[in-house]
């Protein structure tokens, strides 16, 4: 996601490590509704700029040697699953993300930091028609 696109939502660079981790984790809890899978299957990696895209990143991968075709699968169905994904976000009751929303029982960071509202605004960027 370029800066800009984060900057113009309104998204200080501060908020974007937690804004993007949240993101990732509920994009891979929705991941089953595109790709008959778990999270188990899949792992994920977000980050205020990574070194390959030299941008903001969440990345989406099979969990399996060679992979198995999860993300493949996920990525041909992109609109829909982040979409679903944002839905779920956003019509979750909690005020700042829990289990069922943005946290993962497999996160290696402990569920830190976390930005449940900007997630939703990175979702909301990821489907808007210029930014695809």
């Amino acid at each position: 996601m370029p800066p800009a696109v984060l900057d113009g939502a309104g998204i200080d660079p501060g908020a974007w490590p937690g804004a993007l981790h949240a993101a990732e984790h509920a994009a891979i809890g929705m991941l089953p509704l595109v790709a008959t899978s778990d999270r188990w299957d899949v792992g994920g990696v977000s980050t205020a700029l990574h070194p390959d895209t030299g941008e903001p990143t969440i990345m989406v991968f099979d969990g399996y040697p060679g992979g198995a075709g999860f993300a493949e699968r996920a990525f041909g169905a992109f609109e829909a699953w982040v979409r679903a994904t944002r839905d779920a976000v956003l019509g979750c009751p909690c005020a700042t993300g829990c289990p069922a929303c943005v946290q993962s029982p497999k996160c290696g960071n402990g569920n830190e930091p976390l930005d449940k509202a900007a997630a939703v605004t990175v979702l909301e960027l990821a489907l808007a028609p210029a930014h695809a």
